[in-house]
């Protein structure tokens, strides 16, 4: 992980939840950046950050609090790598005079992954008039208060984000301002990741972007689809790559199957695909991610098989539909359908395994009091 005393990028993580920004530039070999601040207002995604990063300043608050001049006094004060007692915990904290002031060749960039619930489709989208939509409304109203504006933001959400009152708010902010933006909705399945996450991704810069990539940006009428440059889609290995040997305590109770058996998303070692994974998995199982089969695809011929169900759509997983036209094709009773579900031997993805899905390195450690339900949650 880069120490750089004066980095060419210095970053600024807003909602850093784990650091997945910070994992991302850890990376790009090739780049000098230094993350100045983690912003989280979750304890639990804080003490799983620190104990990665801990030389990085992370603030413990509601982004609804944060002024231009305390983000300002940290994006010019950040030279000063930190010490584990030395991160900032909490937004009432001053970074001290000793910091390095930053250097006039600095380029400044802020990422950031706003609450979805307001825009998901599991959700009752309400939009900006959500609770939750206030601080990244804030945030870009207080970021035309800087002394010096970010030269790249970064914004990543689910789709119905592209679509949102919200959205159309700090897109203000980028004409008042002269930014010059790209918007992307993007599959992860479309990367060569074997599983299904559609997400919103705005790029905003100073600057213009190059002529090829801004050539492409303008012979598309919406949003785009890829990342130019990484047009030929990849093919997704199979999801035995990712999978731990043997984990103990992920098998599905009985009395999970009972009350969620319908509407399982099931996969096997060898499928190429998984449906999205949510802060409800574990929980309960309608639209919050698949579930691994590990008996052997033939365990009951007349029920169909993860592959032959239909794959999952690009923003919704409820396949309650296939599980029960699985159950009136074979004519299994709903007691006989619990035992065939029994006998598929099925467990959840680990928090390791979800990790490894989203491109989270095995460098990063998740504390044991975290590892089950807290490090799956974040």
């Amino acid at each position: 992980m880069p120490t750089t005393a004066s980095p060419d990028l210095r970053v600024c993580e807003f909602y850093s939840g784990i650091g997945g920004y910070h994992i991302a530039l850890s990376q790009i070999p090739e780049l000098s950046y230094k993350v100045v601040a983690a912003f989280e207002i979750s304890s639990n995604a804080n003490c799983i950050y620190r104990a990665n990063f801990p030389n990085t300043n992370v603030i413990e608050t509601n982004l609804c609090g944060l002024t231009a001049a305390r983000l300002d006094s940290i994006i010019k004060k950040s030279g000063r790598n930190q010490t584990r007692d030395e991160v900032v915990t909490s937004r009432d904290e001053i970074v001290t005079s000793s910091d390095e002031i930053v250097t006039s060749r600095d380029k400044v960039m802020f990422v950031m992954s706003p609450p979805c619930q307001p825009f998901t489709r599991q959700g009752v989208r309400k939009d900006d008039l959500d609770p939750r939509s206030e601080s990244v409304i804030h945030l870009f109203e207080m970021f035309s208060n800087l002394s010096s504006l970010p030269d790249y933001i970064l914004l990543e959400n689910v789709k119905g984000f592209e679509t949102s009152n919200t959205r159309d708010k700090i897109m203000q902010f980028f004409t008042q301002h002269s930014y010059h933006v790209a918007e992307f909705l993007i599959n992860s399945n479309k990367l060569g990741i074997p599983n299904s996450r559609l997400r919103y991704y705005l790029l905003a810069r100073r600057q213009p972007f190059p002529e090829n990539i801004q050539s492409v940006i303008d012979n598309d009428n919406g949003f785009l689809s890829f990342i130019p440059g990484f047009e030929n889609s990849t093919i997704a290995p199979p999801l035995s790559m990712f999978l731990e040997t043997e984990p103990e305590g992920y098998h599905l109770s009985d009395k999970f199957l009972s009350k969620w058996g319908w509407v399982l998303d099931m996969v096997t070692p060898s499928s190429t695909r998984s449906c999205c994974f949510t802060k409800g998995y574990s929980v309960k199982a309608e639209g919050s991610g698949s579930v691994i089969q590990q008996a052997p695809d033939d365990t009951n011929p007349s029920v169909p098989t993860p592959e032959q169900q239909s794959s999952c759509p690009s923003d919704s997983s409820d396949v309650r539909s296939d599980n029960k036209r699985s159950m009136c094709n074979s004519k299994l009773n709903d007691e006989e359908f619990i035992q065939h579900m029994k006998s598929l031997d099925l467990r959840l993805f680990t928090p390791r395994e979800i990790a490894r899905i989203h491109g989270i390195p095995e460098w990063y450690s998740f504390p044991d009091t975290y590892l089950r339900s807290n490090g799956t949650n974040c």
